[in-house]
């Protein structure tokens, strides 16, 4: 059993005052974009650093996912997919790799959740950082609006070529004449992390401990998210399309969101 006395707060980062100005919380679990902005001088300053306290999966480890910092310490990965009705959008055309679809021809034709919700505004951070001379397409061919399954509905009534999700809304969607894209690139991704701030008693590192655990990293596995403690494998589902995770490291990744203003 893992008992404290911390109080919790559901929060993120998306509308409001800037990510970077926000006040880190003691312990923080999810998506940080806040902290992937700051500087390395503040990242010593307020945030415990424990190099190897969680180990990766030796395949994320040698992707770069195991920060050698030791600041963010990943307990699994959101990837995130791309989906169309072949009633609707021909084979052919498909994209093969994420920086197609900022050719001139999928123009208008691509949607995504509104921007206000953190996947978004994730993937428009790293198409632009990644794709600097065709950032204006990320704008320009990209629709952000609604909840996923707006996205999902759009895609099965013909109303936009693509659409893009985390893939958890991919794989409910196959179940309605959707199919999903495996580009050869790899699955853009968001790392779900855990960090601690200077100054907390580190037995509550132990917290750690139960995200790594076999029962979370499990229920991450059902929805098809990837676990990362060393005894545990990329889901069967992309395992059997034979796709990779698109991860350039965490120098790339803070100066994406840096970039993005998020």
């Amino acid at each position: 059993e893992y008992q404290t006395e911390i109080r919790l707060e559901n929060s993120h980062a998306c509308g409001g005052e800037s990510a970077a100005d926000q006040q880190p919380a003691d312990i923080m679990i999810g998506f940080v974009p806040e902290l992937a902005m700051q500087t390395d001088e503040y990242l010593r300053e307020n945030i415990i650093n424990a190099p190897g306290r969680f180990p990766v999966n030796k395949k994320w480890q040698e992707q770069g996912f195991a920060d050698p910092r030791g600041y963010f310490h990943v307990f699994g990965i959101v990837p995130f997919i791309m989906f169309y009705n072949p009633d609707y959008t021909n084979d052919a055309e498909l994209p093969r790799t994420w920086s197609d679809i900022l050719d001139p021809q999928w123009k208008g034709r691509i949607m995504m959740p509104g921007k206000e919700h953190m996947a978004p505004r994730v993937i428009r951070a790293f198409l632009k950082h990644g794709n600097l001379e065709k950032a204006q397409a990320v704008d320009e061919n990209i629709i952000c609006s609604g909840m996923p399954p707006n996205v999902i509905e759009a895609i099965k009534n013909g109303e936009f070529a693509l659409g893009i999700t985390n893939i958890t809304f991919g794989k409910i969607s196959e179940s309605q004449k959707i199919k999903m894209i495996w580009p050869e690139d790899g699955l853009l991704c968001m790392p779900q992390i855990m960090v601690w701030k200077k100054g907390l008693d580190e037995t509550l590192l132990k917290l750690g401990d139960f995200m790594l655990s076999s029962k979370v990293q499990s229920l991450l596995a059902q929805q098809a998210f990837v676990p990362t403690a060393p005894e545990n494998e990329m889901p069967e589902m992309i395992r059997a399309n034979q796709v990779g995770l698109k991860w350039a490291g965490w120098d790339e990744f803070r100066q994406a969101m840096r970039n993005s203003g998020f």
